[in-house]
């Protein structure tokens, strides 16, 4: 089973800006010459700053978001079994 959390309402970021924000992040991945294990990091670090934190706080939610929702699961799991 896969279950798809979006990011909260009141973090959620526009796709034109985030798009033009990851090319610009590739781009600077690419001038510096980042690849492999170091990409993800790098590129996360670098539309944190471009975005001035935006894409850092939408993060932050979504993870937050994912956790009240696994927790909203496990608790009606176990309320289902206990039945």
């Amino acid at each position: 089973m896969v279950i798809g959390v979006p990011v909260p309402p009141s973090e959620a970021l526009e796709a034109e800006e985030v798009e033009a924000w990851v090319t610009q992040a590739m781009a600077d991945a690419q001038r510096d010459n980042i690849r492999g294990k170091q990409i993800t990091p790098f590129l996360l670090r670098r539309l944190s700053e471009i975005s001035g934190g935006r894409t850092l706080s939408a993060n932050i939610a979504l993870m937050e978001n994912n956790a009240a929702t696994a927790g909203e699961i496990a608790v009606a799991l176990r309320d289902h079994r206990r039945g």
